[in-house]
């Protein structure tokens, strides 16, 4: 069950005045006099809940996986009523705490349900990501260990699996990790933008542009992705490659990326040249863009030994 990933109390009627009818004195004595003479005979046995059907369950999940969580919720929170301690129920509520960002809850929910022989996997695997987005990360990398010892399959435990080697700089386990979440799922858009971002990180730009281009080929829409695809372009020098079809209202910003990339590459004379194209489209941009342009000056103030411009 998804979310690459992160994912009560029903309204009940009230039953109007018009359609009860007030009990007599004797009628309302009777009953509780029935009640009390009642009092010490053994209960009816508790009626077992009825099991929910595979059809239920995969619709609250679906709903969860497509990000439609209010629809989940309203399915879960009357099933919950009934069974509320239905293990498939409680991981699909915690997928929703998780895509809401309500991460200590969300840890809370999972880590009650590790031990939950039909749902430990993606319990660990949410759980590990729960941790892992509040900085935990030792205990969230112990976490999605098990969880894909217990079941391979789950991409987005290889995927946070990914992300954690990347905050380690472990560049190899990071790139075999995003792999396994990608030979998982080939068409996920997401996933290839991670990796991408991890060869980003680690300066195989060749490498990020076409992980970041497989991204958009997935979906054009994924805007991480095409930013990070022209930060991959700038750093290669590529600058007007990384404009390319920039919208106007953010030209400014666009800008000032390219020629803070370009100072980075120790690119002098292109970084001062975008960094002062920046200020003059988006007077909001004065400020960044000023800031940077100090920097490239005192870069320029080194010995030549010091920074090699590259023209």
């Amino acid at each position: 069950m998804t979310n690459q990933s992160d994912r009560a109390v029903t309204a009940r009627g009230k039953s109007t005045n018009s359609r009860l009818r007030p009990l007599a004195a004797g009628a309302l004595l009777l009953l509780l006099l029935s009640a009390c003479a009642t009092s010490g005979a053994t209960p009816p046995a508790a009626t077992a809940p009825q099991p929910v059907s595979p059809e239920t369950i995969a619709t609250f999940e679906r709903a969860v996986e497509d990000g439609r969580y209010e629809d989940a919720r309203l399915l879960l929170e009357r099933l919950l009523l009934a069974q509320p301690d239905h293990p498939r129920a409680l991981l699909a509520m915690a997928e929703i705490r998780l895509a809401h960002k309500d991460l200590e809850a969300a840890g809370k929910s999972f880590g009650a349900l590790t031990d939950r022989p039909e749902v430990a996997a993606r319990a660990q695997q949410g759980l590990g990501i729960a941790l892992l987005l509040q900085g935990r990360a030792m205990e969230a990398e112990t976490a999605l260990r098990q969880a894909v010892a217990l079941d391979p399959t789950l991409w987005r435990a290889w995927n946070a699996l990914g992300s954690y080697h990347d905050r380690q700089g472990a560049w190899e386990p990071a790139t075999e990790s995003y792999d396994r979440a990608l030979a998982l799922r080939p068409d996920s858009a997401i996933l290839h933008n991670n990796r991408g971002f991890s060869n980003l990180l680690r300066r195989h730009f060749e490498e990020a542009i076409a992980d970041f281009s497989a991204a958009l080929r997935l979906d054009p829409n994924l805007v991480p992705a095409r930013e990070n695809l022209r930060l991959a372009f700038a750093w290669t020098g590529q600058y007007q490659q990384a404009l390319y079809g920039v919208p106007q209202f953010d030209i400014g910003r666009a800008l000032n990326n390219v020629g803070f990339v370009a100072l980075l590459r120790g690119d002098l004379v292109a970084a001062e040249s975008y960094l002062l194209r920046s200020m003059e489209v988006d007077p909001k941009f004065n400020r960044v863009a000023n800031k940077n342009l100090e920097y490239l000056k005192d870069l320029k103030a080194m010995k030549p030994a010091d920074v090699k411009e590259q023209g």
